[in-house]
């Protein structure tokens, strides 16, 4: 009879699995959480439209200036903010997002192309924090040539439009559709 030897079990195998594969594991699942983790919805934050009192005009490239308040009180500088900007009837659909200047005054240029009553969809986010706020304001002027428009506006006159849109078309005389 052969005598027997006995092997000692490998300590890489073992260090692989006991260590290497938990930590892959652990890895993944964190990975994949943070793919699925939501933001979290605050309404104690300010938000201050600086042109409240302000008439913009179409075919002008505008300053779209709010200010950020978090709910102390402080103004916010880091927060990414976007806002998309839309007239109820037509569709536009200007998607912008503002720059930091100072002491929480956010800012984005943006040209209107068709008057009347303007709506701004606002969404502010710092880390997992989400505000999001609206802003109603007056646009006056003509309706602007596609060419003059701003290069995001997704309006065009085959869209179904309003009457009073149909109303100002009809009395201006050098526009062709």
């Amino acid at each position: 009879m052969k005598p027997e030897y006995r092997t000692s079990p490998s300590y890489k195998f073992v260090t692989i699995y006991f260590l290497v594969i938990p930590i892959f594991c652990v890895l993944g699942f964190l990975i994949v959480s943070s793919y699925f983790y939501d933001d979290e919805l605050v309404t104690n934050w300010k938000m201050t439209f600086a042109g409240e009192d302000q008439t913009f005009h179409t075919g002008e490239a505008t300053d779209f200036q709010l200010f950020l308040e978090n709910e102390f009180g402080e103004a916010m500088n880091s927060a990414s903010i976007s806002v998309v900007f839309d007239r109820p009837e037509t569709v536009h659909q200007i998607e912008r997002t503002l720059h930091p200047l100072q002491n929480g005054l956010y800012e984005t240029e943006v040209i209107f192309s068709i008057p009347g009553q303007w709506i701004a969809m606002i969404e502010a986010k710092e880390g997992n924090l989400v505000y999001r706020n609206q802003v109603i304001f007056q646009v006056d002027g003509e309706i602007i040539s596609d060419v003059d428009r701003d290069p995001s506006d997704q309006f065009n006159l085959d869209q179904p439009l309003p009457d009073d849109i149909e109303l100002l078309l009809d009395q201006m005389t050098n526009f062709s559709r």
